[in-house]
Protein backbone atom coordinates (compact mmCIF):
# COMPACT_ATOMS: atom_id res chain seq x y z
CA UNK A 1 0.00 0.00 0.00
CA UNK A 2 2.46 2.62 1.21
CA UNK A 3 4.96 3.31 3.95
CA UNK A 4 1.98 3.91 6.26
CA UNK A 5 0.72 0.32 5.94
CA UNK A 6 1.62 -0.34 9.58
CA UNK A 7 -1.06 2.21 10.58
CA UNK A 8 -3.77 0.18 8.81
CA UNK A 9 -5.94 -1.44 11.55
CA UNK A 10 -5.78 -4.87 9.86
CA UNK A 11 -1.98 -4.80 10.19
CA UNK A 12 -1.64 -3.46 13.75
CA UNK A 13 1.28 -5.08 15.58
CA UNK A 14 2.68 -6.83 12.49
CA UNK A 15 6.22 -6.29 11.26
CA UNK A 16 6.92 -4.61 7.93
CA UNK A 17 8.12 -7.94 6.54
CA UNK A 18 4.89 -9.64 7.64
CA UNK A 19 2.79 -6.87 6.10
CA UNK A 20 4.71 -7.10 2.81
CA UNK A 21 4.23 -10.88 2.78
CA UNK A 22 0.49 -10.59 3.46
CA UNK A 23 0.05 -7.95 0.76
CA UNK A 24 2.00 -10.05 -1.74
CA UNK A 25 -0.54 -12.85 -1.26
CA UNK A 26 -3.44 -10.57 -2.24
CA UNK A 27 -4.99 -10.01 -5.64
CA UNK A 28 -5.24 -6.33 -6.51
CA UNK A 29 -8.62 -5.61 -8.11
CA UNK A 30 -10.15 -2.48 -9.63
CA UNK A 31 -13.85 -1.73 -9.23
CA UNK A 32 -15.44 1.11 -11.22
CA UNK A 33 -17.93 3.38 -9.47
CA UNK A 34 -21.26 1.61 -9.08
CA UNK A 35 -19.86 -1.94 -9.29
CA UNK A 36 -21.15 -4.44 -6.73
CA UNK A 37 -18.28 -5.98 -4.77
CA UNK A 38 -20.08 -8.32 -2.36
CA UNK A 39 -23.76 -9.17 -1.96
CA UNK A 40 -25.63 -9.52 1.34
CA UNK A 41 -26.11 -13.05 2.68
CA UNK A 42 -23.54 -14.57 0.30
CA UNK A 43 -20.93 -16.58 2.16
CA UNK A 44 -17.92 -14.47 3.11
CA UNK A 45 -15.42 -16.02 0.72
CA UNK A 46 -13.02 -13.06 0.50
CA UNK A 47 -11.30 -10.53 2.75
CA UNK A 48 -11.07 -6.99 1.34
CA UNK A 49 -8.78 -4.06 2.14
CA UNK A 50 -9.48 -0.73 0.46
CA UNK A 51 -6.39 0.84 -1.10
CA UNK A 52 -7.97 3.81 -2.87
CA UNK A 53 -11.42 5.15 -3.71
CA UNK A 54 -14.53 4.73 -1.57
CA UNK A 55 -16.94 1.86 -0.94
CA UNK A 56 -20.44 2.04 0.46
CA UNK A 57 -21.67 -0.77 2.72
CA UNK A 58 -25.45 -1.01 2.51
CA UNK A 59 -28.31 -3.14 3.77
CA UNK A 60 -31.60 -3.59 1.98
CA UNK A 61 -34.96 -2.88 3.52
CA UNK A 62 -38.45 -2.93 2.10
CA UNK A 63 -37.48 -4.59 -1.12
CA UNK A 64 -34.96 -2.67 -3.19
CA UNK A 65 -34.40 0.32 -0.89
CA UNK A 66 -30.78 0.58 0.24
CA UNK A 67 -29.62 2.08 3.54
CA UNK A 68 -25.99 3.16 3.72
CA UNK A 69 -24.43 1.72 6.88
CA UNK A 70 -20.84 2.82 6.45
CA UNK A 71 -18.52 4.40 3.96
CA UNK A 72 -15.22 2.53 3.68
CA UNK A 73 -12.07 4.52 2.87
CA UNK A 74 -8.35 3.87 2.45
CA UNK A 75 -7.15 1.32 4.99
CA UNK A 76 -10.62 0.00 5.89
CA UNK A 77 -11.20 -3.76 5.76
CA UNK A 78 -14.40 -5.74 5.34
CA UNK A 79 -15.30 -9.39 4.85
CA UNK A 80 -13.38 -10.37 8.02
CA UNK A 81 -15.73 -13.36 8.44
CA UNK A 82 -13.71 -15.00 5.65
CA UNK A 83 -11.08 -15.71 8.31
CA UNK A 84 -13.46 -18.19 9.96
CA UNK A 85 -13.18 -21.90 9.17
CA UNK A 86 -16.90 -21.80 8.29
CA UNK A 87 -17.64 -18.30 6.99
CA UNK A 88 -21.03 -16.75 7.70
CA UNK A 89 -22.85 -14.59 5.18
CA UNK A 90 -21.93 -10.98 4.50
CA UNK A 91 -24.17 -8.76 6.63
CA UNK A 92 -24.62 -6.24 3.83
CA UNK A 93 -23.68 -5.45 0.27
CA UNK A 94 -20.59 -3.46 -0.70
CA UNK A 95 -20.59 -1.24 -3.77
CA UNK A 96 -17.90 1.08 -5.11
CA UNK A 97 -18.94 4.72 -4.61
CA UNK A 98 -15.97 5.93 -6.64
CA UNK A 99 -13.48 4.08 -8.84
CA UNK A 100 -11.69 1.94 -6.27
CA UNK A 101 -8.73 -0.39 -5.88
CA UNK A 102 -8.86 -3.17 -3.29
CA UNK A 103 -6.55 -5.89 -2.04
CA UNK A 104 -8.47 -9.18 -2.01
CA UNK A 105 -7.61 -12.46 -0.29
CA UNK A 106 -9.75 -15.54 -0.99
CA UNK A 107 -10.90 -17.72 1.88
CA UNK A 108 -8.15 -20.32 1.56
CA UNK A 109 -5.42 -17.68 1.40
CA UNK A 110 -6.89 -15.67 4.28
CA UNK A 111 -7.04 -18.79 6.46
CA UNK A 112 -3.44 -19.70 5.61
CA UNK A 113 -2.24 -16.20 6.46
CA UNK A 114 -4.20 -16.25 9.72
CA UNK A 115 -2.41 -19.41 10.79
CA UNK A 116 0.97 -17.89 9.96
CA UNK A 117 0.12 -14.55 11.60
CA UNK A 118 -2.42 -15.05 14.45
CA UNK A 119 -2.35 -11.29 15.12
CA UNK A 120 -4.30 -10.93 11.88
CA UNK A 121 -7.29 -12.67 13.48
CA UNK A 122 -7.04 -10.52 16.60
CA UNK A 123 -6.99 -7.39 14.44
CA UNK A 124 -9.99 -8.61 12.46
CA UNK A 125 -11.92 -9.12 15.71
CA UNK A 126 -10.97 -5.61 16.84
CA UNK A 127 -12.24 -4.22 13.53
CA UNK A 128 -15.51 -6.12 13.87
CA UNK A 129 -16.00 -4.87 17.43
CA UNK A 130 -15.35 -1.28 16.35
CA UNK A 131 -18.02 -1.64 13.67
CA UNK A 132 -20.45 -3.02 16.25
CA UNK A 133 -19.66 -0.09 18.58
CA UNK A 134 -20.23 2.34 15.71
CA UNK A 135 -23.61 0.78 14.92
CA UNK A 136 -24.55 0.88 18.62
CA UNK A 137 -23.77 4.61 18.80
CA UNK A 138 -25.81 5.15 15.66
CA UNK A 139 -28.76 3.29 17.18
CA UNK A 140 -28.52 5.37 20.37
CA UNK A 141 -28.50 8.59 18.33
CA UNK A 142 -31.63 7.40 16.57
CA UNK A 143 -33.33 6.89 19.93
CA UNK A 144 -32.00 9.98 21.72
CA UNK A 145 -31.08 12.70 19.21
CA UNK A 146 -33.10 14.92 16.92
CA UNK A 147 -32.82 14.63 13.15
CA UNK A 148 -30.72 17.81 13.12
CA UNK A 149 -28.43 16.43 15.82
CA UNK A 150 -27.94 13.15 13.95
CA UNK A 151 -27.19 14.97 10.72
CA UNK A 152 -24.69 17.27 12.45
CA UNK A 153 -22.93 14.34 14.16
CA UNK A 154 -22.76 12.43 10.87
CA UNK A 155 -21.42 15.38 8.91
CA UNK A 156 -18.72 16.20 11.48
CA UNK A 157 -17.73 12.52 11.75
CA UNK A 158 -17.39 12.28 7.98
CA UNK A 159 -15.46 15.54 7.97
CA UNK A 160 -12.91 14.13 10.40
CA UNK A 161 -12.43 11.07 8.18
CA UNK A 162 -12.61 12.40 4.63
CA UNK A 163 -12.72 16.20 4.87
CA UNK A 164 -10.22 18.33 2.96
CA UNK A 165 -9.19 21.63 4.50
CA UNK A 166 -9.83 24.68 2.33
CA UNK A 167 -9.22 28.36 3.10
CA UNK A 168 -12.98 28.81 3.59
CA UNK A 169 -13.80 25.61 5.46
CA UNK A 170 -13.77 21.82 5.42
CA UNK A 171 -14.81 20.16 2.16
CA UNK A 172 -16.74 16.92 2.71
CA UNK A 173 -17.30 14.88 -0.43
CA UNK A 174 -20.77 13.44 0.20
CA UNK A 175 -24.11 13.47 -1.57
CA UNK A 176 -27.32 14.48 0.19
CA UNK A 177 -28.70 10.96 -0.17
CA UNK A 178 -25.61 9.40 1.42
CA UNK A 179 -25.61 11.88 4.28
CA UNK A 180 -29.31 11.30 4.90
CA UNK A 181 -28.89 7.53 4.94
CA UNK A 182 -25.94 7.62 7.34
CA UNK A 183 -27.87 9.94 9.67
CA UNK A 184 -31.07 7.87 9.49
CA UNK A 185 -33.19 10.75 8.19
CA UNK A 186 -35.17 11.09 4.98
CA UNK A 187 -33.56 12.83 1.98
CA UNK A 188 -36.24 15.54 2.28
CA UNK A 189 -35.36 16.18 5.93
CA UNK A 190 -31.65 16.27 5.16
CA UNK A 191 -32.17 18.79 2.35
CA UNK A 192 -34.33 20.98 4.60
CA UNK A 193 -31.75 21.02 7.41
CA UNK A 194 -28.87 21.62 5.00
CA UNK A 195 -30.70 24.59 3.48
CA UNK A 196 -31.28 26.05 6.95
CA UNK A 197 -27.60 25.62 7.84
CA UNK A 198 -26.60 27.29 4.58
CA UNK A 199 -28.83 30.28 5.35
CA UNK A 200 -27.15 30.66 8.75
CA UNK A 201 -23.64 30.41 7.27
CA UNK A 202 -22.79 27.05 8.85
CA UNK A 203 -22.19 25.33 5.51
CA UNK A 204 -22.04 25.96 1.79
CA UNK A 205 -23.38 23.42 -0.68
CA UNK A 206 -21.79 22.36 -3.96
CA UNK A 207 -22.82 19.45 -6.14
CA UNK A 208 -21.81 16.31 -4.23
CA UNK A 209 -19.97 18.36 -1.58
CA UNK A 210 -20.70 20.12 1.72
CA UNK A 211 -18.30 22.87 2.78
CA UNK A 212 -18.44 23.17 6.58
CA UNK A 213 -17.67 26.81 7.36
CA UNK A 214 -18.80 27.15 10.98
CA UNK A 215 -19.11 23.72 12.67
CA UNK A 216 -20.25 25.27 15.96
CA UNK A 217 -23.44 26.44 14.22
CA UNK A 218 -24.40 22.85 13.35
CA UNK A 219 -25.21 22.14 16.98
CA UNK A 220 -26.96 25.40 17.79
Amino acid sequence: MSNSSSSVPLFTGLSKDAISFILSAAVRRKYPAGRLIVAADHRAQSLYLLHSGAVGYVVHCRGERETLIRRFLHGDAFGVASLFAEPVGYLGSARAIRDSVLFVWDHVTARRLAKLHPRLVENALQIALRYVASYSRRHLRLLCDSAEGRLAATLTSLGSRIGKHLPNGLDVNVKNEELASLADVSPFTASRILRAWERHGAIRKKRGHVIVQAPEKLFG
